[in-house]
């Protein structure tokens, strides 16, 4: 597992990072929020628990956050400059 940290250090999974650029590659630009409504809606179950509004969001979101994060490693995402945080663009 140590092997996989190294190499995706936000700790996601090809699955994730896949349905990110499914998603970007449509939109060329999305939040992390349209990227997680988008590719996997069911994850809005996870908003349920929390108290505030940010805690809801972070908690759908954080999954492929993570995903966006190992992607801008490779150069394959980035963040757009100006956006607020969590808008991802797609560079292609």
């Amino acid at each position: 597992m140590a092997g996989k940290r190294e190499e995706n250090p936000a700790g996601s999974s090809n699955n994730l990072r896949g349905d990110v650029l499914r998603v970007l590659g449509v939109l060329k630009v999305a939040t992390v929020e349209q990227v997680q409504q988008i590719s996997a809606p069911h994850l809005s179950y996870r908003r349920s628990g929390k108290l505030t509004p940010s805690k809801r969001k972070q908690a759908c979101t954080a999954s492929h956050m993570g995903a966006l994060s190992d992607l801008r490693k490779y150069g394959l995402a980035e963040k757009a400059p100006g956006a607020p945080v969590g808008a991802e663009p797609n560079p292609g």
